[in-house]
């Protein structure tokens, strides 16, 4: 039944209240005095004044950053510059904009999700004076994606397309080392290799977000047949060995005598043949022999002579 009629004192908002626990913000300094007035319902008033002298500036927020922009999954080092003007700073309260939040005065904060989000700091003094709010902008930008194609056998004298593939925006391309490519700077270069190598290709997007991806250039130098070979077991030249034979996997050979009878062949040349057949040792003579390496290369045809 009573009536309240509350003034602040306050040139800048001299709208005066009703309510029984107002609440009222002054937004100068200096010695305020409050005066409630209450009246009773048959028309009794009495009023009380009291002068408020602990009116404070408002605190100021503020921070620095490592940098306003990173790759998703990095972090950002964020360091306070904020000012209590009248007393000490106590509490910091920071929003990162994706959820997260800290109470220490220089956080660290890693950003798991891609977009754009607004750092937002608060701060507290010891006269418990809520500050205004900091803001930064701080763009998490994605990794591209980056294969750098399946690994290639290349003949000697030749030369092959990379087949890499990447995704992102804005992506920039650089192979290492450059040796034998017609770009360094291209997705899909062209290789003419003179020397077995990797390639490492690195993939930059936005926010300088860098990923890489090795291949493997193997060169397939043409084979090396000899023309005869001895095996009496002296060991030198007990074995007829062909030179880079072994690059070709796949390669096939096959040995004939004056006869036109296979007394050799296999699939791969991972043994060198030792000059027998079915575990018995053919005589001195010359035999035609047959090389497929296969791997783009053509036949090899020959004659390889036996010495003891």
């Amino acid at each position: 039944t009573l009536q309240y009629l509350w003034t602040f004192g306050d040139a800048a908002n001299p709208t005066p209240s009703v309510q029984i626990n107002p609440t009222h913000r002054y937004t100068a300094l200096g010695s305020k005095t409050v005066r409630l007035v209450v009246t009773s319902v048959n028309g009794c008033v009495d009023s009380s004044t009291q002068v408020f002298s602990n009116i404070f500036p408002q605190p100021r927020a503020g921070f620095t950053a490592s940098t306003n922009f990173v790759c998703v999954g990095d972090a950002i080092n964020f360091s306070d510059t904020s000012n209590g003007l009248t007393s000490a700073v106590t509490n910091w309260r920071w929003f990162f904009g994706d959820g997260g939040t800290s109470t220490v005065q220089n956080p660290t904060y890693t950003f798991n999700n891609v977009g754009a989000f607004t750092v937002r700091q608060v701060i507290t003094n010891n006269q418990g004076c809520i500050s205004d709010t900091a803001n930064l902008a701080v763009n998490v930008y994605a990794y591209p994606t980056v294969n750098a194609g399946p690994d290639l056998n290349v003949l000697e004298g030749g030369n092959s397309l990379i087949n890499a593939t990447a995704s992102g925006n804005n992506l920039r391309f650089r192979w290492t080392p450059n040796r034998w490519l017609n770009s360094d700077t291209i997705l899909r270069p062209i290789t003419a290799p003179q020397g077995d190598i990797t390639y490492t290709l690195t993939v930059t997007g936005q926010g300088n977000c860098s990923v890489t991806d090795n291949m493997f250039v193997k060169l397939l130098l043409a084979p090396e047949i000899p023309t005869a070979f001895s095996p009496n077991g002296d060991g030198i030249n007990d074995t007829w060995i062909i030179k880079y034979l072994e690059s070709y996997p796949g390669c096939t050979v096959e040995v004939f005598n004056r006869y036109g009878q296979s007394v050799f062949s296999s699939r791969g040349y991972a043994t060198p043949w030792n000059g027998t057949y079915n575990g018995a040792v053919l005589p001195v003579g010359t035999y035609y022999y047959i090389v497929d390496p296969k791997n783009g290369r053509n036949k090899i045809a020959g004659y390889v002579t036996i010495l003891r």
